[in-house]
């Protein structure tokens, strides 16, 4: 490359040569003004000189660089392979523990899907136990409910006051006056003795819902119309009436009552007959008893 270069400044100065020659033979032999030019020419040289020896300095600098950047490239490449040899046998020892370690966990996780089936088939066997036992147990409690409903119903009962009569006439009533008080005089049945037979009057000594009943015989020819009281205040009312035969009248009365409340059976104001018999004593009765406290 050199060579070629030292050719090309060559034939420069040779055709520069010609060129000074011609302009020699041109000018009439101006000898100092080609003189001049040479040394001009001569300093050209030798700066060219200079720069072609600094050029070549330079170019074998970069080559010993470029050398040693090869050389290390080289080298590189070189550990880089070996480095990818390395990593490729890692690879490989990986990917053979990872197959073993995949047949242990598929074996493992066979058993346990053994296991686990084993372990769902006993919970659901306990869980059908379990079940039998709550059916058992609810059939069980109903059994008890009902046993205890029925132990509180009798205990409600056997708390329940007894409270309750039944009263008749003891004779025929004559000449019966304005809202009089019928007195049943015999007694039949008298639970908790409230009422009295004297007086025929019921007095409540225990609160609660109680039922009133009266029915009467008028006798033949006679009107008779009686009420149901309760605290002297109409509550029921009874009415019998026929021209030639006996008749009959009867009523029943639901009320509540408080403790002194009194309740008893006597005719309606003046709408009856005043003279003679007007009640049969023995088809005449009252009763009364305690539904619930």
């Amino acid at each position: 490359m050199v060579f070629d270069f030292k050719l090309v400044i060559y034939c420069f100065l040779c055709n520069c040569l010609s060129g000074i020659y011609a302009d020699i033979g041109g000018v009439n032999g101006d000898v100092s003004q080609i003189w001049k030019e040479l040394n001009e020419l001569k300093t050209v040289l030798l700066e060219t000189r200079l720069d072609l020896s600094n050029t070549k300095k330079e170019f074998e600098d970069s080559k010993e660089i470029l050398d040693q950047e090869l050389a290390n490239t080289k080298q590189t490449l070189k550990d880089t392979r070996q480095d990818l040899a390395e990593t490729k046998r890692e690879l490989n020892e990986i990917k053979k523990v990872t197959y073993r370690s995949k047949a242990q966990f598929d074996e493992i996780h066979k058993g346990n899907d053994q296991k686990r089936f084993l372990d769902t088939a006993n919970e659901l066997h306990e869980l059908q136990i379990d079940m039998q036992n709550m059916h058992q147990l609810q059939v069980d409690v109903q059994n008890l409910e009902a046993k205890m409903a029925a132990v509180q119903s009798q205990v409600k009962i056997s708390k329940t006051p007894r409270i309750g009569f039944t009263a008749v006439l003891s004779r025929d009533v004559f000449n019966l006056g304005d809202d009089q008080i019928i007195r049943f005089g015999t007694v039949y049945t008298n639970e908790g003795s409230d009422y009295n037979s004297l007086t025929g009057i019921f007095t409540c000594e225990i609160p609660g819902l109680y039922a009133f009943y009266v029915h009467t015989l008028a006798e033949p020819g006679k009107h008779l119309e009686t009420e149901i009281t309760k605290n002297l205040q109409h509550m029921a009312y009874t009415y019998a009436r026929d021209k030639e035969a006996y008749s009959s009248g009867s009523n029943m009365a639901v009320m509540t009552l408080q403790k002194g409340d009194t309740v008893l059976v006597r005719s309606n104001g003046s709408q009856h007959a005043h003279n003679g018999s007007v009640i049969d004593s023995g088809y005449t009765s009252f009763s009364g008893f305690l539904i619930a406290p």
